[in-house]
């Protein structure tokens, strides 16, 4: 069983230092990850989990052991074929508090109605991604929390950058959505069309 530290490591470099190890590993073969903060737990745990991959979590005095069993390799990020036309998922991406540059009470007013409208539209997003200033939209005091919570029970991920969050001090009060990384923000990017208001 391969072994693998990543104590200390800042986001997203232990997602990056799995994604590698699993890499190299053949399907039933095994990995054991380390890392030393809960945020780096949900990021792996959370990765692994969408590649397929099976995992267990426990808990050591200061630090986590991510046990992973490799799977199959699932293909992210690939569009969904139909016919000859390629469908990419849509991404919502909000990265201040308002919607626009204007007047700031404008901007917000604008911004309620955006994510109201986006509630009730046939087409939702697959995720939408709150980073910089966007992260306090996900917050227990946003004015907008009730249209996050409602797209989010509609089946729409909200990935919250875990940095944001930190630089601000703001993380304990997360209300709505995972703390991602910025391994998850550039995949999503990457693999979808964008669409910042």
């Amino acid at each position: 069983m391969k072994e693998l530290d990543c104590r200390g490591l800042p986001c997203p470099q232990p997602v990056i230092n799995t994604k590698d190890a699993l890499e190299e590993l053949k399907p039933g073969e095994k990995l054991t990850v380390l890392v030393d903060n809960e945020a780096a737990v949900q990021n792996v745990s959370r990765f692994v989990e969408a590649q397929g991959h099976r995992f267990q979590v426990e808990k050591e005095d200061n630090f986590w052991r991510v046990f992973i069993i490799k799977g199959e390799t699932v293909e992210r990020g690939v569009p969904i074929s139909c016919g000859e036309q390629a469908v990419y998922p849509v991404c919502v991406v909000l990265s201040a508090k308002g919607m626009g540059s204007g007047d700031p009470t404008l901007s917000t007013l604008l911004l309620k109605a955006f994510l109201k409208t986006l509630a009730e539209a046939q087409e939702k997003p697959k995720r939408l991604i709150c980073y910089n200033e966007g992260v306090f939209l996900a917050l227990e005091d946003s004015e907008v929390l009730e249209d996050l919570k409602k797209l989010e029970k509609l089946g729409v991920e909200i990935l919250v950058c875990g940095t944001c969050l930190d630089y601000y001090q703001v993380k304990d009060k997360l209300a709505v959505g995972v703390v991602s990384n910025m391994y998850d923000i550039l995949e999503t990017l990457l693999s979808s069309r964008v669409l910042k208001p």
